[in-house]
């Protein structure tokens, strides 16, 4: 072989090379219905991970990589900028790496069999210090809802929207795809495809009712309205999750409440239910939570507040 045509080989990679086995990944990922959005967070990750290993000199394949290459990598992340703000990426996104790529290993050691030594075995995930999310309190609501009060078309939807997220507690990814065959307005109920693509049935209340059902009519007149049948819709067709979360940020800063995100009112929903005395079973399925470690999770925005309250009721010390 001439020197020339050595220069020119390309280095094939190995049948175990992580850079083979991700297509593979997002195949079987896909098989067991996880999100889409669960898909590209988890393959992102895993790409980001490769092109570490390689920029390192580190190795690729599965079978090789050990339980120092992914502390190598957990260290950098950690001092890594974030691309975007230029500040030092938050524990909770260190974790939310650390969990991805410990799936990755995990289907390549109990599913595939492509290694034999799992590199998480024994490993703790990265410590990320508890930061409960805000609720947000009735006065807070009512400014919200105070935003839309007219009778435009987005007015009419954003009220719809506000008071569905408020009484319910989906997550946006549910009600983005929500369509109006899932709407049940005798019971007053959504069905909601969840995560791991479970179907749950989510109740409103009478106000919510009222207020989706004159979004609806308003709807139907829209130019967009014979283009889907998605429910919430704007000026180019069907909302993405990233159109609603506008509407909500852009509602949440004409109510003075900056930074607001759809997720705060799953948190809340949560809160309320919790405060008023709901029970965490019944939370659960409401939720669509199979962990009692996600009531927890949700319940301390305002846990502590909750203690209080049931102190004062319980008024131990007035007792004697």
């Amino acid at each position: 072989m001439s020197p020339s045509a050595a220069s020119k080989r390309v280095t094939v990679p190995e049948l175990d090379d992580l850079r083979e086995l991700l297509p593979d990944w997002r195949r079987h990922l896909r098989s067991i219905n996880r999100a889409s959005s669960t898909i590209t967070s988890y393959l992102t990750v895993g790409e980001e991970f490769v092109d570490f290993l390689v920029t390192q000199g580190m190795p690729t394949s599965a079978s090789v990589i050990t339980r120092e290459h992914v502390e190598h990598y957990i260290v950098h992340l950690q001092e890594r900028p974030n691309r975007r703000t230029g500040k030092p990426l938050s524990a909770a996104q260190v974790a939310k790496h650390y969990r991805s790529l410990q799936q990755l290993f995990r289907w390549l050691d109990e599913i595939e069999g492509e290694i034999t030594v799992n590199p998480f075995t024994k490993m703790k995930a990265p410590h990320v210090p508890e930061q409960p999310v805000p609720v947000l309190t009735d006065d807070e609501l009512r400014a919200l809802l105070g935003t839309c009060k007219g009778r435009s078309f987005e007015d009419r939807r954003d009220t719809a929207l506000i008071r569905f997220l408020t009484d319910s507690g989906p997550r946006v990814g549910e009600i983005a795809p929500l369509e109006l065959g899932n709407l049940d307005f005798d019971t007053d109920v959504a069905d909601v495809l969840g995560k791991g693509g479970r179907w749950r049935a989510i109740p409103f209340g009478n106000k919510t009712g009222e207020a989706m059902r004159r979004y609806i009519r308003a709807r139907a007149r829209h130019p967009k309205a014979s283009t889907t049948d998605r429910v919430w819709i704007g000026r180019s067709g069907a909302l993405t999750e990233s159109g609603i979360a506008q509407i909500i940020r852009r509602r949440g800063e004409q109510a003075g409440i900056m930074g607001l995100h759809p997720h705060m009112f799953r948190h809340t929903f949560a809160h309320v239910f919790l405060a008023d005395g709901g029970q965490e079973q019944d939370l659960m399925r409401l939720a669509g939570w199979r962990s009692r470690e996600m009531v927890g999770r949700y319940g301390a925005s305002a846990a502590d507040q909750r203690a209080r309250e049931a102190h004062r009721r319980a008024a131990l010390g007035d007792r004697v």
